[in-house]
């Protein structure tokens, strides 16, 4: 396995995961699939994370193919500069259960620790994904909150843990 940094002409590799994501858990996530799936991709590449305050992590198997991947954003208010957000986590059905989360997670967090004024890290997390929970607990990040009904996904409504992970 190979981590690293996406970069624009990983785009659409990032893009088609993100669709599956959203389409196969869609109460994992604030985007949907039928709204986001409408967005070309020179709108993807426009807006697509790449630089030191805001960025993708990709877990890629040795024959090239994008099977997870993990997004930080550093606030961009001088007030709000010490928080980042982890967000859009996921790791390919065929692939989880292999410890690639895991390896991304540990990895991201070593990412940011070099970001200058980067006092901690956090993340929301619907709380019906135990695996996830048990994973970013393992990793050092606390519930500090837990906001009901977070999501509303075909009519069902989700809890989300706020969690955060200090530097």
């Amino acid at each position: 396995m190979i981590i690293r940094k996406l970069e624009l002409q990983d785009a659409e590799a990032f893009w088609s995961l993100r669709l599956k994501s959203l389409k196969e858990h869609p109460e994992s996530f604030g985007s949907n699939y039928e709204d986001a799936s409408l967005t070309g991709m020179d709108e993807v590449r426009r807006r697509f994370p790449n630089s030191a305050d805001q960025f993708l992590l990709g877990a890629f198997r040795e024959n090239d193919e994008l099977m997870g991947m993990i997004g930080f954003r550093r606030e961009a208010s001088r007030n709000l500069a010490h928080k980042g957000m982890l967000w859009g986590v996921y790791v390919d059905r065929a692939h989880q259960g292999k410890g690639v989360s895991t390896a991304l997670l540990r990895r991201i967090l070593e990412e940011i620790r070099s970001l200058d004024g980067l006092e901690q890290v956090y993340l929301a997390v619907v709380t019906v994904n135990e695996p996830a929970v048990r994973l970013y607990r393992s990793a050092g990040f606390e519930i500090f909150g837990t906001e009901p009904n977070a999501l509303r996904v075909e009519g069902k409504s989700y809890d989300e843990h706020w969690m955060v992970y200090k530097l």
